[in-house]
């Protein structure tokens, strides 16, 4: 595997944090910024670029010629995989949910044309490849591969996200009372729950419809570590389950593209910031707090929705 000596350097790039001055926030006293992980990298979005750092780090120290991993059609964590494989000259594996198309996905098209190989498999099959005993097949099918769990989860992909937030925190720039992040494999919000935030409160919104195993999730995720952020998980703002979307939601996000040139994910940081401003109009965050949310990213995946993105 051909990996720069430099590769470690290359990944440290911490993200700005910019204001968002919404009206609810700011009626009620509210300081809320975001931490633009969406700025990062054109291609390797928002999250991805720190779930994956150490994941290629440790292909490279076990000598794997290839990395796989798992993913839907709009994947932004395979989209992530095939460019990073590209820009690197590693050989990357897409195990892609579901039937072969006649036309790909755009977001299949771009992994394709940056090498991934792809290969599909049945819906009924991939609901197991959380489990230890798939991912264990695919290391025996794969001898030569790394194996990344779905969305760049596990240990490593925890590890590059807590270690992003430490790293924050040491040169003075989280200077908060609530971070908030929207949830998916739970990998993202573990890791900020994980790192040395000073006992600040972690708030999740979960993007998936009776993820009643989120809170779970994360426990194993965190692995009984000593000493957390006291962190929950809202289910209240799924809106009606994983990519799925409705009126209220797109009108949200639109306004506020049109209001602050601020483009949120459907998926994941649209419901995220809908539901924020819930709890801040509800009262149930106090006056005067300040918050930072995270943007993950993940803004290719509008190619999913047609032209309904505000920024069509």
């Amino acid at each position: 595997m051909l990996i720069p000596a430099n590769l470690s350097r290359s990944f440290n790039i911490l993200p700005v944090v910019e204001p968002l001055a919404i009206n609810v926030a700011s009626s009620k006293g509210i300081h809320l910024d975001c931490l633009r992980l969406d700025k990062m990298h054109p291609f390797v979005s928002g999250n991805k670029w720190y779930k994956l750092k150490y994941h290629v780090l440790e292909a490279q120290r076990a000598k794997k010629s290839s990395i796989l991993s798992f993913g839907g059609a709009y994947s932004n964590h395979l989209h992530a995989l095939a460019y990073l494989g590209h820009s690197l000259k590693i050989q990357t594996v897409g195990v892609v949910r579901g039937e072969e198309p006649v036309i790909l996905s755009p977001t299949l098209q771009d992994c394709v044309r940056w090498g991934m190989q792809l290969k599909w498999l049945k819906r009924s099959e991939y609901r197991l490849i959380k489990s230890a005993q798939c991912l264990g097949s695919y290391s025996n099918k794969f001898p030569d591969a790394w194996i990344i769990p779905e969305g760049g989860a596990g240990e490593y992909g925890l590890k590059g996200i807590e270690m992003l937030f430490n790293e924050l925190k040491q040169k003075g720039l989280l200077h908060y009372d609530l971070f908030c992040c929207p949830v998916g494999s739970g990998t993202t919000f573990a890791g900020m729950v994980k790192a040395n935030l000073g006992r600040c409160e972690c708030l999740g919104f979960s993007a998936l419809k009776r993820a009643n195993d989120l809170e779970s999730r994360v426990e194993q995720a965190l692995n009984s570590s000593a000493s957390v952020n006291p962190w929950s998980i809202c289910h209240d703002y799924h809106f009606g389950g994983f990519a799925k979307v409705n009126s209220r939601l797109l009108d949200f996000i639109s306004k506020i593209y049109q209001q602050h040139n601020f483009l949120l994910d459907p998926i994941y940081t649209g419901k995220m910031l809908y539901g924020l401003s819930e709890y801040i109009y509800q009262g149930r965050i106090k006056s005067g707090a300040r918050i930072l949310m995270v943007h993950t990213g993940g803004l290719q995946g509008w190619r999913g929705f047609g032209d309904k993105s505000p920024a069509v």
